[in-house]
């Protein structure tokens, strides 16, 4: 007779327990803060250290903020005013010399840095043996532009707007910019035996066998606009060291002839133009017509890097280019200080043109059809006003905001008929035949 062995479960001693029935039985883990109010939401906040948080002086006294220094600093005496003025530039004279310092650290930085990896490629074999060329090159493209092309090269070196760093050639040795690195910036070319080299600078971009390493293009913040009389304008700039805002002078680039009294400046404002080959060709089209500046968004817009350069044939140096944060705000602020804004858009089904431009340039109707006016007629209101033309996009064109913003609309009219194919131009060509038409 085969015996059976008998199966004990823990967990039917368990269950059979009183602890278990009556339901007394205690957690292991005891929460840190007891639940008083149970059935209430609970929050994460109650596990962290408590915090207080110290008022500011003006609001502990209930008042703003300017309330409070003009209480303070406004029936202080002249001499300290003075002193208090002095104390004030002080501090921003210290301010501005930390920031350049801390940015050379980081500079010499980058360079040790890109100086190490160099000796360890060489190290690793990649030095050739001929001594009159190199092929020791490392890309780093986060923190430097490989600027490709004769053009733009020249261009870049001409402009002197950011630190050059080393110049790579391949069969390639131009007077001219091997003149401009040496004498202006004291770099000696690198030239390489390699032609694949330069292939990976400029990632198989046509460099024509000059590739040169820079800092990136810092593009300065513009806060707003001023008038414009006598040929010149000014502009509030926000320095690139530190948080002051300047006020810089500009004159009109544009030569005048006689029967124009007055040269007003004329601007670009590019809406969201995200390819870099566009962008590149709008420069060149801008620079070449006499636009004194451009401004761009700070997002949703192409990189102002080397493919863009390339395209712009060295435009992107030589030209004024800012950026703004708020591109509604900006184009008000453009509004107030007297210029005139100008959209680019094509014409909907149905919009008639304004008669003509009068002599006192008022404001149209708000209704995008009645906004639109003639290629001819920018040349009239250029010669009255200073202007700032929108552009925007192949795609989407100018945002619908934007041109409610504006004072006019302008679009290129389509000779070809019965054609639904080709309904537009490129957004560089476009912006050169409404330049033209700008100008005398």
């Amino acid at each position: 007779m085969i015996s059976q062995k008998r199966t004990f479960s823990i967990l039917s001693i368990l269950l059979k327990s009183k602890s278990i029935a009556s339901g007394d039985l205690k957690p292991v883990f005891k929460p840190r803060h007891s639940n008083s109010n149970k059935g209430q939401p609970q929050h994460f906040e109650k596990n962290l250290p408590q915090t207080t948080v110290e008022l500011k002086p003006w609001e502990k006294q209930n008042i703003s903020k300017d309330a409070f220094f003009k209480r303070k600093y406004g029936n202080i005496s002249p001499e300290d005013r003075k002193a208090l003025n002095a104390k004030v530039e002080r501090q921003r004279r210290f301010r501005a010399m930390k920031i350049a310092h801390e940015k050379s650290l980081q500079e010499k930085a980058n360079e040790e840095r890109e100086r190490a990896r160099a000796l360890a490629r060489e190290a690793k074999g990649f030095k050739t043996s001929n001594s009159n060329y190199d092929t020791v090159v490392d890309r780093n493209d986060t923190i430097f532009d490989y600027v490709f092309g004769t053009h733009p090269v020249k261009a870049v070196l001409a402009a002197g707007k950011r630190r050059m760093l080393d110049l790579y050639t391949f069969n390639n040795d131009d007077p001219d910019i091997v003149e401009l690195a040496v004498e202006k910036y004291g770099i000696t070319p690198k030239r390489l035996k390699d032609k694949n080299a330069l292939n990976i600078l400029c990632k198989n971009g046509v460099h024509n066998g000059v590739v040169l390493k820079t800092n990136k293009l810092e593009i300065p913040y513009i806060k707003e606009v001023g008038h414009a009389e006598n040929g010149e304008y000014k502009l509030a700039i926000e320095s690139l060291e530190d948080d002051s805002v300047n006020i810089e002078t500009k004159t009109v680039i544009r030569d005048g002839n006689e029967e124009v009294e007055e040269l007003y400046p004329l601007s670009l404002y590019l809406d969201e133009i995200t390819d870099p080959q566009n962008m590149g060709s709008i420069l060149r089209s801008a620079y070449f017509f006499g636009v004194d500046f451009i401004v761009v968004p700070n997002h949703s817009t192409a990189k102002l890097g080397p493919v863009a350069n390339k395209a712009s044939a060295g435009a992107l140096d030589l030209i004024d280019i800012y950026q703004t944060g708020s591109s509604l705000k900006f184009i008000d602020s453009v509004r107030q200080s007297g210029w005139h804004v100008i959209s680019t858009s094509g014409r909907p089904t149905g919009a008639k043109p304004r008669e003509e431009v009068n002599d006192d340039l008022e404001i149209p109707e708000p209704h995008l059809k009645n906004k639109f006016i003639e290629l001819q007629d920018l040349r009239t209101i250029l010669r009255k006003t200073p202007v700032m033309l929108i552009i925007g996009s192949e795609g989407s064109g100018v945002r619908t905001n934007m041109k409610m913003r504006s004072d006019y609309l302008v679009g290129i009219p389509k000779l070809r008929r019965n054609d639904n194919i080709v309904d537009s131009l490129n957004a560089g060509v476009a912006t050169g035949v409404i330049l033209q038409n700008c100008l005398d």
